[in-house]
């Protein structure tokens, strides 16, 4: 700063190891001089986290063993439904209904002030360090109900969850009655985990449509009719080369280099068996 003239805190913000911040409060710890740039990074890192808040999952929807025939009886089991005033509010209303403790977001390495205002715990005073925690829900269990289709599933699980296409990443179907893969489970672009076992599906084909879960990572359909056929593992391991489980069962890099090379080769051969039978059609007018 020149002589004279003085640094307004209206016009730059509290520093944190030489990084302004402008939501940082005045307190805000400053990087002493000759401080290590370890020390620097860190302060840097606490001011750019100051006004986020640890985010962790709740406990699971459980519709489980209902007997439930479809996805509308979702409610009527028994699930917690969102307030009226939060419906429709996205995400980021309901986490805020949601929080485990009151006041504004902290970030690590923040104490609470009792006027509910965030400053820096005291150096070395060796004090508990009270964070704000949000509870979002990510899994479901409907597990071990007589469902014979998915249809409705988003928009009953819109009055038990926020953003559901959002925040849904688990859900557990198995032991239902569904027979095939259906378009409304695949609106859920962020499911890591698909339980389908003890179901009814019998063509390999409803494994091609789960390619449009991108993060897919664990996927069950023991008990289908579908493992009958001796190629299921090679196939569905084919289909969904990203998945790093099937059936409970971790998959190796071996399998999906040799179940790659035979998904490329049995797609071939089937459109060469097509195009074959559609000539001996013609063939035969």
């Amino acid at each position: 700063l020149k002589p004279g003239r003085q640094e307004s805190s209206a016009v730059r913000p509290a520093r944190a190891g030489g990084v302004y911040h402008p939501s940082l409060p005045k307190e805000w710890p400053q990087a002493p001089r000759g401080s290590s740039r370890r020390m620097q990074a860190v302060l840097s890192r606490s001011a750019q986290a100051y006004d986020m808040a640890l985010v962790v999952a709740g406990p699971p929807i459980d519709d489980s063993f209902k007997e439930l025939r479809s996805c509308s009886e979702l409610e009527a089991a028994g699930g917690k439904k969102i307030p009226p005033e939060q419906e429709g509010a996205g995400a980021d209303a309901a986490e805020e209904a949601e929080r485990t403790a009151p006041g504004p977001p902290v970030a690590p390495g923040l104490a609470m002030s009792l006027t509910g205002t965030a400053r820096p715990p005291p150096a070395g005073s060796g004090a508990p360090i009270r964070k704000v925690i949000r509870t979002v829900t990510t899994a479901i269990k409907l597990n071990n109900n007589l469902l014979e289709s998915t249809a409705g599933l988003y928009t009953a699980l819109e009055s038990l969850m926020p953003s559901p296409v959002t925040n849904l990443q688990w859900i557990d179907l198995s032991f239902n009655q569904l027979v095939t893969v259906e378009p409304e489970l695949l609106r859920f672009l962020n499911l890591k985990a698909l339980y389908l076992h003890g179901n009814c599906i019998k063509a390999l084909g409803s494994v091609d449509k789960l390619k449009k879960l991108p993060k897919l990572l664990s996927l069950t359909l023991n008990g289908n009719p579908i493992e009958s056929t001796k190629i299921y593992r090679t196939y569905v391991i084919g289909a969904l080369p990203h998945i790093r489980s099937l059936d409970h069962s971790t998959i190796t890099q071996d399998e999906v280099s040799n179940a790659a090379a035979w998904y490329q080769g049995h797609h071939q051969r089937a459109k060469k068996r097509a195009e074959d039978k559609l000539m001996a059609g013609g063939d035969d007018e």
